[in-house]
């Protein structure tokens, strides 16, 4: 029966059930890694939230002379550096003379940033202390979970009095805890486990960096730094990509500084201040095993290179088995239904047409580890060719800026069967690479698909020094065009444009809109025409502007029965002939009438000289008042247009 109950107590300790203890003489906790686990030492090595107190007291001691004691409410604890993996088994005595309020025991895992990771695992301590002045024992236990730096051990009160003693933490590391396989395969840092001796690390002026083959965690090698000194490997990477490395590491003396760092750099090599990240290596060495730590940080705007160093201020720092993984930014996805080849230059200028001089370049990568540079004048540009099912919309988003501005574009162009421009969308490229942010700026340009497009070009040109690209991405969306247009032109009959259309194949067309503008940007409707509807024969339209302006632009709007429309592409005509602009008498004495097949809503009168003498507004009459103007030669323009007449005044 004595031997039934023994294993019984023991079941119930393992299972974590709190258990009365009468009294204990044993003490000991081999290999506890709480530091003043039972008080003797005060308070010394935990810490406490602001406003609680804490301290000792000699009447509920379990193990030694004193016991910890919170009166009133707050938390105290103590941090223990642990590796992912590790299994964390506590025992604590604890007690409190009010089980109305709130006591707990917590184990809090944290990453090397600080972060907590997952929530906290809670034990509450409900035990009433009575007159025999023992304390109750609570056990816990869990398994650290991927990413932890460290474990924390809390204690919680709500009030009242919270009695502990007698606390014991032991950390049982994973049995294999070293990725050999990601370490070999790691494609970021090269010679991860130091087995071909120190190659492709760089180290700082008289460190002191090689291997020795005692501290191996993978292979039969480890780093070793001796004394002071830095060594470190640069990794090319865009903005916004999140950086993870974990490495072994361990020293002879934690009185010394040892870090991991990561520190990014812009594309001038200039260090980001704003994203360094450093965790601090002290750990000291036991039975020649290294420590696993974490390091993490996200590449901040403009970075396109990250240092993972190490860092000794003395006495030794032995490092192996380092593992890298990189996450690039969203804006790296996958573009979905993207008709470009290698649209990020991951395969040199394949699948570009160039003029000019194109390299690639990782400086300038947004996405993945090239981008594109253009120096000089020229031009680069691919064709995607349009299939029946092809949508009606497109978008093109890019990535771009220039070392100097100097004309530097991005254009759609769309092109017909034969290779003529039916149309373009055309973008400014405005971003400098070292202006604000220093980098690559996003760039979209959308529009409609003109009837009669074959090909869809992308043109990227610069009149002189670089433009600088990346990231690239076509899609097309919406119905399929209504109307295949075969033919569109405008030409000039007398003072008249007379514009004709030919159509190939039509489709729940429903009407052709004959839109007129002077500027590009803003477009009237001049007349709407009904189209065929369903046709697979050549059918033609027209129409005349009987009273066209100096400057025409024309194009039509193709209007499917469920409202869906394309745009054709654009024609000008120009009438620069006397019966577009008339101004009399000249010479004039003080007045002059101006007459125009257009509104004139302006009238500004220039000296020879080009400066800008009178701007007015014509009176109900059309006629102008130049009585404040001396005698001389003038020129007459109106609406802001493009035609001026000569004007001669005589007094």
């Amino acid at each position: 029966m004595r031997n039934f109950t023994f294993l019984f107590f023991l079941l119930l300790l393992n299972v974590g059930v709190a258990l009365r203890a009468d009294a204990t003489n044993n003490c000991g906790c081999d290999n506890n890694v709480l530091t003043n686990a039972s008080f003797e030492n005060g308070t010394t090595g935990w810490s406490t939230s602001s406003g609680t107190k804490f301290g000792t007291d000699d009447a509920y001691e379990m193990c030694g002379s004193n016991n910890g004691l919170i009166t009133g409410s707050g938390s105290v604890w103590q941090d223990v550096s642990v590796e992912a993996g590790s299994q964390i088994n506590l025992s604590v005595y604890g007690g409190t003379h009010n089980n109305d309020e709130t006591h707990q025991f917590k184990l809090i895992f944290y990453n090397a940033s600080g972060n907590q990771i997952g929530d906290a695992i809670v034990k509450s301590m409900n035990f009433e202390v009575g007159s025999g002045h023992q304390l109750q024992l609570y056990t816990m236990s869990a398994t650290a979970p991927a990413n932890t730096a460290k474990v924390r051990f809390l204690l919680y009160s709500s009030g009242n009095y919270f009695k502990v003693d007698a606390a014991c933490m032991k950390v049982t590391p994973p049995a294999n805890p070293v990725d050999c396989d990601c370490v070999n395969s790691n494609q970021y840092i090269k010679n991860a486990s130091f087995e071909d001796g120190i190659n492709f690390w760089s180290k700082s002026n008289g460190t002191n960096f090689g291997t020795d083959d005692a501290y191996e965690m993978c292979g039969s090698k480890n780093g070793l730094i001796t004394g002071s000194g830095s060594v470190w490997q640069d990794i090319n990477l865009v903005a916004g990509a999140k950086v993870e490395v974990t490495a072994y590491g361990g020293t002879h003396n934690t009185g010394e500084t040892h870090q991991f760092k990561l520190t990014f750099y812009d594309g001038a090599g200039n260090k980001i201040n704003s994203g360094d990240a450093v965790v601090d290596m002290n750990y000291k060495v036991v039975d020649s095993k290294l420590k696993q730590f974490s390091i993490s940080a996200t590449a901040p705007a403009g970075a396109v290179k990250v240092r993972f160093s190490l860092y000794s201020s003395g006495d030794y720092f032995k490092v192996d088995a380092i593992c890298t993984k990189i996450t690039e930014p969203a804006i790296c996805q996958d573009c979905n239904g993207n008709t470009l080849q290698n649209p990020s230059f991951e395969n040199g200028t394949n699948n570009w047409n160039v003029t000019g001089t194109l390299t690639v370049e990782p400086t300038y990568a947004v996405c993945g580890v090239n981008g594109a540079k253009l120096s000089g004048a020229g031009k680069f540009w691919q064709d995607v060719e349009l299939q029946t099912t092809t949508g009606n919309q497109v978008s093109l988003t890019i990535y771009a800026a220039y070392s100097s501005a100097n004309s530097q574009k991005i254009q759609l162009v769309f092109l017909s069967e034969a290779q003529a421009e039916l149309g373009q969308i055309t973008k400014d490229v405005t971003k400098a690479l070292n202006s604000g942010t220093w980098g690559l700026e996003k760039y979209t340009l959308t529009g409609t698909v003109p009837a009669g497009t074959r090909y869809v070009r992308v043109l990227l040109s610069s009149n002189g020094n670089s433009l600088l690209v990346d990231n690239a991405c076509l899609t097309f969306s919406g119905p399929p065009l209504p109307v295949t247009l075969s033919a569109f032109s405008a030409r000039k009959e007398g003072g008249v444009a007379q514009l004709a259309w030919a159509t190939t194949l039509e489709s729940n067309s429903a009407y052709f809109e004959v839109q007129h503008s002077q500027d590009g940007k803003n477009w009237a409707v001049l007349t709407q025409i009904e189209a065929k509807g369903e046709s697979k024969e050549l059918e033609t339209y027209s129409y005349t502007h009987t009273n066209p302006m100096a400057v025409n632009l024309y194009r039509l709007k193709m209007v499917d029965l469920d409202q869906t429309f394309a745009y054709s592409a654009i024609k000008s005509l120009t009438f620069d002939g006397q019966e577009q602009l008339n101004v009399f008498p000249n010479p004039t004495v003080d007045r002059i009438r101006v007459s125009s097949n257009q509104q004139i809503t302006n009238v500004k009168v220039y000296a020879q000289t080009g400066a800008l003498v009178l701007n007015t507004a014509p009176d109900s009459a059309s006629e102008v008042d130049l009585t404040k103007l001396s005698q001389g030669t003038y020129y007459v323009k109106i609406n802001n247009g493009p035609l001026m007449r000569k004007l001669l005044i005589v007094r």
